[in-house]
């Protein structure tokens, strides 16, 4: 079967299952998440962001055949642009660059945004991969931040678009 990603505004349906990725030790290994929010403070970010008390944040679900797989979102933070995309299931089978794809077009025709960064941290060898494999370049600035007791490596990459 062919697979139709799409990219949906975040509903209130969606939020069960994002809460569960922050608990997903891998997902929180890789994003620096090292004290997941308790759900009331995770659903109580999110009715902010649908009153528009946070419109620094841009974000759209990832649904192929319309099961929620991810989000993909950009914060605007004074001149720089910070994108970040979690897919929950289904991974390396293109989903994510399609999304990808799709949301920075949105992104360029709605928000007049040239150009994107992300942060990963250099122990994460599959977002650097995804990210290089999509046109994203190496700034050469990093940022040390610490992590369950460790230092970990926080680089960063830009693609413009």
């Amino acid at each position: 079967m062919l697979e139709t990603v799409q990219l949906v505004n975040i509903q209130k349906s969606h939020l069960q299952p994002m809460y569960l990725w922050e608990l997903d030790k891998e997902i929180q290994i890789n994003t620096g998440i090292e004290h997941p929010r308790t759900y009331e403070l995770f659903l109580n970010s999110f009715e902010k962001y649908f009153r528009g008390e946070k419109p620094q944040y841009f974000i759209k679900a990832v649904e192929v055949n319309g099961e929620l797989l991810g989000k993909i979102e950009l914060f605007f933070d004074g001149d720089k642009n910070y994108l970040g995309i979690v897919l929950a299931s289904q991974r390396d089978q293109g989903i994510g660059t399609k999304a990808l794809n799709l949301f920075l077009t949105e992104v360029k025709q709605r928000k007049y945004v040239d150009r994107v960064h992300v942060e990963v941290y250099d122990d994460n060898e599959r977002s650097l991969h995804f990210f290089q494999k999509n046109k994203f370049v190496y700034t050469g600035e990093s940022s040390a931040e610490w992590y369950k007791n460790r230092q970990r490596k926080l680089v960063t990459l830009v693609r413009d678009i």
